[in-house]
């Protein structure tokens, strides 16, 4: 079942977002055109605030290993790791599987500029990660336009072959519901469509999220295609 997942900055926009239908969270702020880590104390207070009603996770961005460390410390369910593109990404998930494995959940987030890397896929799971994400830049538009449909059933696929959790996030609009679900995803993230005049910066919208959560009730009902 694919599950409802907002992006939140404060622990108010986190009681907002269950209240109104989200199941699941991710700690960041999004001042700028990427999102960004929030600090321990910020984080502490959305982990209190969802109090057990929805998963949270913690995006951890290019933060050094202390920092990553009082993430993990604040208490979130899943730690999300930028991928860079090149050499780097198979350093970056060598490196945090042997120090972070262990003590949280990872999930690994790959950008789509270059199309989803799909031979990382199998990599991060050998490194120990829990799953990995498709996800767009909130301002470059949505994932959907990012990446093309088949690309992105090809990346759900490879992370079940791999037995990762996978989710798609970045842009997404309410009329992307009705697309991504028959993929089957672990979850849907949202922030720009549930914020308020569609800007990622701006506050939660608790009208917004609730439209999507309607989005998902209705095309859940209707029958999965076969395989």
């Amino acid at each position: 079942m694919t599950i409802l997942q907002v992006s939140v900055a404060t622990a108010d926009e986190a009681r907002a977002a269950i209240a109104a239908g989200a199941t699941a969270l991710v700690a960041a702020a999004h001042s700028g055109p990427s999102p960004a880590p929030v600090s321990a104390d910020v984080l502490s207070a959305i982990v209190e605030a969802a109090d057990g009603r929805a998963e949270v996770a913690a995006f951890g961005g290019d933060l050094a290993p202390d920092g990553l460390a009082n993430l993990v410390s604040a208490g979130a369910d899943a730690l999300v790791l930028p991928v860079p593109q090149g050499d780097a990404g198979p350093a970056l998930l060598s490196q945090a599987g042997r120090t972070l494995a262990t003590k949280t959940k990872l999930v690994a987030a790959f950008p789509p500029e270059a199309g989803p890397d799909f031979e990382l896929v199998p990599v991060a799971a050998m490194a120990g990660f829990y799953g990995v994400w498709l996800a767009a830049p909130e301002s470059a538009g949505a994932l959907t336009e990012a990446v093309e449909l088949a690309d992105i059933a090809r990346f759900v696929a490879a992370a079940r072959r791999a037995r990762l959790a996978v989710g798609l996030a970045g842009g997404l609009r309410v009329v992307d519901v009705g697309t991504l679900l028959p993929l089957r995803p672990d979850h849907l993230g949202f922030r720009a469509a549930v914020s308020e005049d569609e800007d990622p910066a701006r506050p939660l919208d608790p009208a917004r999220v609730r439209a999507v959560a309607a989005a998902f009730a209705i095309h859940s009902v209707r029958p999965a295609p076969e395989a």
